[in-house]
């Protein structure tokens, strides 16, 4: 193991760290306070159940807590209708695993059920020591639980709405990045780089599915109040990249020799106006404030539209592909400056209220 790096991690891996050290001991010193009979299953539990959010913690310990109080009904059913010998036992944990194999299988939140049932039938010798043996291990738990989701709640707090506008704000500057390239030509160093963006874009979006889940059971728990809609967010940040997408393949194109002089300053001013404006709407999320002004990427598109209205009042012939070719960019712009703007919408009414006004672009 590299020390060095271990010593060089974010602050969020450090925070983390803190936050689970903090949960084990915790937990350690209420079960031995308490005296437990095997404590060990409150500390495994606060361990398991923290996580990097307020929200992950919340849907963590509520799994576990399903999957124990389903783990042991069935396993504490099943001891008491079979018989205490080796074959009744073995039959009796064939049983309670497979039907709850099944239901984890269907409903994930209970993945630990099967465990739960097992450890009660293998460890317990008689009826009685289950019926004994399933209420502590639901003690155990249930202490390890509110201990977990206590240290999530007070230990440097994460919340779900926030780690959104963070990854919200991560996607917009792959995008951005995405404007920096020249798409012209054949470079596979560069196409490789884009790849690379592309690729963390989807991991980022992937994200927004559990997000989505962990920011409603914060604000079910009425934890967060936060103004963060995330459907909305998610369904204009995928517009957004829609649309930049349609863009990136037409700068593949090369563009006609005869409008390619008239548009190459256009089109790079409002590269760069595109850029500035998607790294402004990340920082306004971030920070929790209205989007800058919008002037320069209006300018922008603005330009291209009246260099694109110039080359065709020129008097010069345009043939069907040049004409083809300037309708397909100005459309794709044109819904490019669309999506931009209701994104810069959705960043404006999930600013603090008391944060500066709000701004349409």
């Amino acid at each position: 193991m590299d020390i060095s790096k271990l010593m060089h991690v974010d602050r969020a891996i450090w925070l983390s760290g803190l936050r689970t050290a903090a949960a084990g001991g915790l937990t350690m010193i209420v079960a031995e306070a308490l005296a437990l009979p095997q404590g060990y299953w409150a500390v495994i539990s606060a361990v398991i159940i923290i996580q990097n959010r307020i929200g992950a913690s919340l849907q963590a310990a509520a799994s576990r807590v399903a999957g124990t109080l389903a783990g042991g009904v069935v396993g504490f059913a099943v001891a008491m209708v079979t018989p205490s010998t080796p074959l009744g036992s073995l039959a009796g944990l064939v049983v309670a695993v497979g039907v709850l194999g099944m239901m984890a299988a269907r409903y994930p939140s209970l993945r630990v059920a099967p465990v739960t049932a097992a450890i009660l039938l293998v460890s317990a010798p008689s009826h009685v020591d289950v019926t004994i043996s399933a209420a502590h291990r639901m003690i155990e738990i249930l202490i390890g639980c509110g201990i977990g989701v206590l240290v999530s709640l007070t230990v440097a707090p994460v919340r779900s709405d926030t780690w959104m506008r963070t990854q919200a704000a991560e996607i917009l500057s792959g995008l951005a990045t995405l404007f920096g390239f020249s798409y012209s030509g054949k470079d596979d160093g560069r196409d490789a780089d884009i790849a690379a963006v592309n690729a963390t874009l989807d991991e980022n979006f992937r994200s927004f599915s559990s997000l989505t889940q962990e920011i409603a059971e914060e604000r079910a728990s009425h934890i967060s109040h936060g103004g963060v809609d995330p459907e909305r967010l998610r369904h204009d940040l995928r517009g957004l990249r829609t649309s930049s997408t349609l863009v990136f393949r037409l700068a593949r194109l090369t563009p006609p020799p005869v409008i390619a002089d008239a548009l190459a300053q256009p089109v790079a001013d409002m590269r760069d106006a595109v850029r500035a404006a998607l790294l402004g709407l990340g920082a306004s999320l971030t920070a929790r404030e209205a989007p800058p002004a919008g002037g320069a990427l209006e300018q922008a598109f603005n330009a291209f539209a009246a260099a694109a209205q110039g080359v065709e009042a020129r008097g010069v012939t345009l043939d069907a592909s040049v004409i083809a070719y300037l309708n397909n960019l100005s459309f794709a712009l044109e819904q490019l400056q669309h999506s931009i703007a209701r994104l810069a919408d959705c960043v404006s009414d999930m600013a603090d209220t008391d944060v500066g006004a709000t701004r349409r672009f």
